[in-house]
């Protein structure tokens, strides 16, 4: 089937117009994407300067030093843990026998 001059007349506009809409599409998408990572910048920006009630000040405080206190306590059973295997390492040297067999 040809294209006669008349048909391409008709044609050519349309082409215009699909590539418009088509490109519209597309920047529409990347405004989107664009809005939505400014409002994500500012909410963590007001997040930051926010100034916290004294309640969650207090509660941050408590739980970082039972977190420490926590720490120590895992510090001294390992220090027990290590000076108790150091023993049992010593006692069954002391508990050993040895026993030699002599064939003649």
């Amino acid at each position: 089937m040809s294209i006669k001059p008349v048909d391409f007349q008709v044609m050519f506009p349309k082409i215009m117009e699909v590539s418009k809409l088509s490109n519209d599409e597309q920047q529409k998408n990347q405004v989107l994407q664009q809005q939505q990572s400014s409002l994500v910048e500012q909410k963590a920006d007001n997040d930051t300067k926010q100034v916290h009630t004294r309640e969650k000040l207090q509660e941050a405080r408590i739980r970082d030093k039972q977190e420490k206190e926590q720490q120590e306590r895992k510090k001294e059973e390992k220090k027990r843990d290590k000076n108790d295997n150091s023993k049992n390492k010593d006692l069954k040297l002391e508990n050993k026998t040895g026993t030699i067999d002599i064939r003649l």
